[in-house]
């Protein structure tokens, strides 16, 4: 058993997490019987292409941009997955209790089983899909004026990597004038985005390289490029209508909210701040003074830290039944609609809309739903911390060969007991101990949240450079314990 097995099998048991199918779900499986639905409109000779990452197998949207002397036509094409997965049966209690899929390098533990979320509804080029359909027009302004839902069969023309779209790898001249068209789109709803003032945080979580041993090739954070913020403004516009559609015709629905911070961790951002020598407008609210530590933190050395620090001063986002708008994006309207084959809530917003467009009736109970969508934001938080943890496995493993050697530093956390500081170029924190600060007895004062010398008065606080020497690495505790060098 390679690390990368190790550190996923361990995370599995921490978190129970659900990672077999039982026989139930395979018989129903064997049963899957895909029919043709002639009501669906066929967009079969529409030049839809999918944009992912370069091991990406999921294909769950593919996109189609046109545009005219007034407005831009935005199509947006999501795997039909509530046509598959139906209500009630084994397979989709399974694929509640997951909640969502979960990410590690080079392996998933998915939502669905794989024959569903890489085959029968992943948008693979050449194949003729299943999809739902949300189509958007916008003005010239980027507003959007009209939008619709409906069921259609697509065929994916293409598959592209984020890279190839990034270094215009695309030759065919229909698939052209639609990329080139959502370029030119992707910019106006952009600047849509700034005029609304919706934060730009630049949050990523390190990316771990590993080999087939499971072996650490490297680490690295993810560039965010402008093929990511084409489909991610995509998505955006799509959720959006969603959001409406279900405003529209429910009185409840499944919104994906997002609250303002607590006042006292807004305060005490801002003494932190101002330690750094920033000082805030005074009378200036909650978002714009965000906003305006985000641009300090992108012009500052010590960007990361502040980043750090400015998410966690908000709160998660979560699901809820109820509309209460969206602080990060400034939406009043907002859900989850684009990824089915991955997240849950957006098969129940599936449902939901399906059942308007085929005038069903819908069997959705407010208050059943408002507890399973507080149960799927817990799932939710589960996949990433597990996700996070399996990779600063990983990373110890690598560290471990570097016991007793010296790393630059900076300090991320400050406690009582010591301070945690991040190896630079590993993304990974361990503790430096108080006790192992010799020079002097050192006290924690929690207001300023500071460690300070009782004789010598030095203090350490976030931010800090500190030179340290790696004492030990435990990696199926994901410790790392540190000694100044």
């Amino acid at each position: 058993m390679n690390y990368l097995e190790i550190a996923i099998n361990q995370i599995v048991k921490e978190q129970g997490i659900s990672h077999e199918w039982n026989s139930f779900i395979k018989d129903e499986l064997n049963n899957i019987d895909i029919k043709d639905d002639l009501n669906r409109k066929d967009l079969t000779h529409i030049p839809f292409v999918t944009i992912d990452g370069e091991d990406a197998k999921d294909f769950d949207d593919a996109v189609f941009c046109s545009v005219n002397k007034s407005s831009y036509t935005l199509m947006v094409a999501i795997a039909d997955v509530a046509s598959v997965v139906l209500p009630n049966t084994q397979l989709d209690k399974e694929a509640f209790r997951r909640g969502t899929s979960i990410y590690f390098p080079n392996t998933v533990i998915p939502m669905l089983p794989e024959i569903i979320s890489n085959n029968i509804c992943s948008l693979v080029p050449n194949k003729k899909r299943n999809a739902l359909i949300c189509k958007i027009i916008f003005n010239l302004n980027g507003d959007i004026e009209t939008y619709k839902f409906f069921e259609a069969l697509i065929c994916s023309f293409k598959r592209f990597t984020y890279n190839e779209i990034e270094s215009n790898s695309h030759n065919d001249l229909q698939i052209s004038g639609s990329i080139n068209n959502l370029k030119k789109l992707t910019n106006v709803l952009l600047h849509k985005r700034l005029q609304r003032n919706a934060l730009e945080i630049n949050s990523t979580e390190p990316s771990v390289n590993i080999d087939n041993n499971g072996n650490v090739l490297g680490i690295n954070m993810v560039k965010k490029l402008f093929a990511h913020q084409m489909i991610e403004e995509s998505m955006v516009a799509a959720n959006i209508c969603a959001a409406k559609f279900l405003r529209k015709n429910y009185q409840y629905g499944i919104y994906r909210v997002h609250e303002e911070p607590e006042t006292l961790k807004i305060e005490n951002l801002k003494k932190f701040f101002s330690l750094k020598g920033y000082l805030s407008q005074k009378n200036i609210n909650t978002l714009d003074l965000i906003n305006s530590f985000t641009k300090y933190a992108n012009k500052n050395q010590d960007d990361k830290l502040l980043t750090v620090l400015i998410l966690q001063s908000l709160k998660r986002a979560r699901y809820s039944s109820k509309q209460i708008g969206h602080f990060g994006l400034q939406l009043e309207q907002y859900t989850h609609f684009t990824s089915p084959i991955r997240r849950y809530p957006d098969l129940l917003v599936h449902r939901m809309i399906k059942d308007v467009l085929n005038n069903s009736d819908s069997n959705f109970i407010h208050e059943d739903l408002e507890e399973n969508l507080g149960e799927l934001s817990s799932l939710e938080k589960r996949a990433e911390i597990s996700s996070r943890q399996v990779n600063q496995q990983l990373i110890c493993y690598e560290l471990k060969k570097f016991v007793g050697e010296e790393f630059e530093s900076f300090v991320v956390g400050v406690a009582e007991f010591g301070l945690f500081c991040e190896i630079q170029n590993y993304y990974i924190s361990g503790l430096l101990h108080v006790s192992d600060l010799k020079s002097d007895r050192y006290i924690f004062d929690a207001q300023a949240n500071i460690l300070r010398g009782k004789k010598n008065g030095k203090i350490f606080r976030l931010g800090d450079s500190i030179k340290v020497r790696l004492a030990n690495v435990l990696p199926e505790e994901r410790k790392i314990i540190l000694i100044p060098a």
